[in-house]
């Protein structure tokens, strides 16, 4: 059990990339080191890829540079090209990068980081009316979000919430589909397996909010200036009458339709976006490093990649993506059960999200764990029950609970 099967099983690299990276270009870089700039992630998070600041009416989102060190076909490049992104396992990240890109690009390691920084003007409604993409060099400090939380009524991180907040009311006002399920961040270490559930903090809408304005402001860049990219876009789902509280969240999610990369705009029905790229984590997935690369050279004035070239980049991606997110998912399975086995007395609160005939699906919300049981009793939708762990068949990832009305 204290071996998890599945990197290996789906066949992906584990072993940490060894490419060289080029020297940092002496390139012309704006000096915004005089603003404050706010990198906000997890606890623990050693690769911070964009922080935030204003000044006056302008929105500042900085991202690491990562193109400026990854060049196109670059053997740095094609191995993050294979990668596809970081894998996130409860043992430890996986990246896609040699680590000398966290060390000389993320935001905050080093006392001035260079950033390809966005520019971004928000209109009355609080919509981005305007975008300019600027090398840079910035000062950022990092917080947690936690320590964020904490600090909300501090004029900097007060006045970026009411952005985010907005634009999340112009995003919903479009038809976004806003699901709030539970999350919970699974650890291992030394063999000891923690479970932390992520509360829904307002520094995480915050920091969420600023990355689709700034998806939003590059897609709309991107169309302007004719620069191939890959845009992110979704289809509306044909129906979403679902029941109220968690089962309606949790109806909602599985009648989304898949997000698709492509090389032409369209909406992102999902988040209630016209267009949509993302381009604020290059150092943590390739298709945002890309997008990185599309934008540097335009800003330099260097040949760019052409249609086709951005599109195979997004089927290359694509093709690794699906295994990526299929181990992650097994891994976090396989760990959650090998912490119920090491807490043998565990019970919780279970959450009734589904019923077919007299089988049910329980949530459970302190574990983000869902599991099928026939129940005894009568049970509606969101009705509440206390699980206690009875068994746990870890080749089949299965559990056993035993259930009873609060």
């Amino acid at each position: 059990e204290t071996m998890n099967p599945y990197p290996d099983r789906l066949g992906l690299a584990l072993a940490p990339p060894m490419a060289s990276l080029r020297p940092l270009p002496d390139d012309a870089r704006l000096d915004l080191t005089h603003l404050v700039a706010l990198a906000i992630d997890d606890a623990g998070s050693t690769d911070a890829d964009d922080a935030l600041s204003l000044e006056g009416d302008r929105l500042w989102v900085h991202v690491a540079d990562v193109a400026a060190l990854v060049s196109p076909d670059g053997e740095a490049d094609l191995e993050a090209r294979a990668r596809a992104s970081n894998l996130y396992l409860p043992e430890g990240t996986v990246h896609m990068l040699p680590e000398a890109a966290t060390d000389r690009l993320a935001l905050g390691r080093q006392e001035i980081s260079p950033a390809l920084s966005f520019a971004i003007t928000l209109d009355d409604s609080g919509e981005p009316a305007d975008l300019a993409v600027h090398p840079s060099w910035v000062r950022v400090t990092r917080l947690t979000y936690d320590e964020a939380e904490a600090r909300l009524n501090e004029l900097l991180l007060a006045s970026l919430l009411a952005i985010a907040e907005r634009h999340q009311r112009l995003r919903l006002a479009r038809g976004a589909i806003e699901i709030d399920l539970p999350e919970v961040k699974v650890r291992v270490e030394d063999g000891e397996v923690t479970l932390t559930p992520l509360p829904a903090l307002r520094s995480r809408l915050l920091v969420q909010e600023a990355m689709l304005i700034a998806g939003q402001a590059v897609a709309a860049f991107a169309q302007a200036h004719n620069i191939p990219i890959a845009y992110s876009v979704q289809d509306a789902p044909a129906d979403l009458d679902v029941p109220d509280g968690l089962a309606g969240m949790l109806a909602r999610r599985k009648r989304l339709r898949r997000s698709q990369r492509t090389g032409e705009p369209g909406p992102h029905a999902g988040m209630g976006l016209p267009a949509y790229v993302q381009a604020t984590s290059p150092l943590r997935r390739y298709l945002d490093l890309v997008a990185h690369q599309q934008l540097r050279a335009w800003t330099l004035g260097q040949p760019l990649l052409d249609r086709s070239a951005v599109v195979a980049r997004v089927g290359a991606a694509e093709a690794v993506t699906g295994a990526l997110r299929a181990t992650e998912r097994l891994s976090n399975a396989h760990w959650t059960l090998v912490y119920l086995r090491q807490q043998p007395e565990w019970q919780g609160e279970g959450i009734v999200v589904d019923q077919n005939g007299a089988r049910s699906s329980i949530l459970i919300p302190d574990l983000a764990w869902e599991f099928s049981a026939y129940l005894r009793e009568n049970v509606a939708l969101n009705d509440r029950l206390l699980c206690r762990i009875e068994s746990v068949n870890l080749p089949l990832l299965e559990a056993q609970f035993d259930t009873r009305p609060v």
